[in-house]
């Protein structure tokens, strides 16, 4: 009786695989990165565009109750509500203030707010 051994087959990938799938991850990398840096503008924008619609919500519910707000520049607005005002009368406890965290977004904000196309703030200064 002849006995046959049989040899193994070398497990692995070839280079040639490899080669592709180091291709395939390169162009789903290069189709990805810009993405997301298109989304990273979305979002400051996004925020850029909240800022404003605060300080424009403010502002209103502010003059509404007779706060005195003297600034004739946009930003000047965005610097009188970062600091507070009070309001008059029944609301002279009550302060009117917007949070913003960096000087770059309150001039983003004051920026969308001089904007007369896409301007949240319809009141003249």
């Amino acid at each position: 009786m002849k006995v046959q051994i049989q040899k193994a087959k070398a497990a692995g990938f070839s280079l040639v695989e490899l080669l592709v799938v180091i291709a395939v991850i390169g162009i789903m990398a290069a189709i990805a990165i810009p993405m997301i840096s298109n989304i990273n503008e979305k979002a400051k924008t996004a925020k850029n565009k909240r800022n404003a619609q605060n300080i424009a919500s403010v502002y209103g519910a502010a003059t509404a109750a007779g706060a005195t707000i003297t600034a004739t520049t946009a930003a000047a607005v965005v610097t009188a509500l970062s600091t507070g005002v009070n309001g008059a009368d029944q609301f002279a406890d009550t302060k009117f203030q917007v949070s913003i965290s960096t000087a770059e977004d309150k001039t983003a904000a004051a920026a969308l707010l001089n904007d007369p196309v896409g301007g949240v703030l319809t009141t003249k200064f």
